[in-house]
């Protein structure tokens, strides 16, 4: 399976900017289903696990291993991944 982990904060402004101009259109060209959003307060392990040392942070995820890291100008390409195109 193909998502999208979206590591973010809750107090991070640049986190809420990524969540406006890249996930929410993501989230609408290829699916809610594909964006896992990751709260690093609440899951610091799982954020350690990937090696997440700042927010925001988007990986491409394959079968439950890391494919890319991700940002806002790969969109298209981020939006065709997760369609499986």
């Amino acid at each position: 399976m193909r998502q999208l982990y979206f590591f973010h904060a809750p107090w991070c402004p640049p986190c809420r900017f990524f969540e406006k101009q890249f996930i929410s259109p993501l989230a609408s060209m290829a699916g809610q289903d594909k964006i896992v959003r990751i709260d690093v307060q609440k899951e610091p392990f799982r954020a350690d696990r990937y090696g997440v040392s700042r927010v925001p942070m988007a990986i491409l995820m394959e079968g439950g291993k890391a494919v890319d890291y991700v940002g806002m100008a790969d969109l298209e390409r981020c939006a065709q991944f997760l369609k499986g195109e």
